[in-house]
């Protein structure tokens, strides 16, 4: 089973579009917010995806509750998950993880520093990245495959898509 792996959407509605028409094309059980969306106008694109969607708060997001209003798979940090015998950890920030709360983790996604990252080892750790490009300029979001668990950086400016 393939997920798709998002954060620091920030509200860039052109950035958030892309990164949902991208998703729909790629046969999505889950995408998973590591937080970040902000308002919650900009979570109405996001419910747009083709696959459940499941996230966190991020330290930017204000209007808790207009966003659990649209969304009610959003949590708060840290929160497990357990997917294909997998036990998945998500996150914002990985200030808010205890060694305690790393045992027995298969993977661990988190966001915040809006730097795209994925580390091998176990637990598998992935930063998707930044998805609205509004730091560093560049759009990114992350596709795990849970059974390998392979994790893959996809640069959304690099990759055309069409918009729904």
């Amino acid at each position: 089973m393939k997920i798709g792996i998002i954060a620091d959407t920030h509200d860039n509605i052109a950035a958030i579009q892309k990164a949902v028409s991208f998703f729909n094309t790629q046969d999505l059980k889950y995408v998973i917010h590591a937080g970040d969306y902000v308002a919650p106008f900009s979570l109405k694109e996001l419910m747009r995806i083709n696959a459940k969607l499941i996230g966190v708060f991020g330290n930017n997001d204000g209007e808790r509750r207009g966003l659990k209003n649209i969304c009610r798979n959003i949590h708060e940090p840290p929160f497990d998950l357990l997917l294909e015998g997998k036990h998945i950890m998500i996150t914002h920030m990985m200030e808010s993880l205890s060694g305690r709360s790393k045992k027995n983790t298969d993977i661990i996604i988190s966001a915040h520093t809006h730097i795209a990252e994925v580390k091998g080892g176990n637990p598998l750790y992935v930063n998707p990245g930044e998805c609205s490009a509004w730091l560093y300029g560049k759009s990114t979001v992350a596709v795990l495959d849970i059974e390998t668990s392979c994790a893959e950086i996809i640069d959304l400016s690099a990759i055309s898509v069409d918009k729904e």
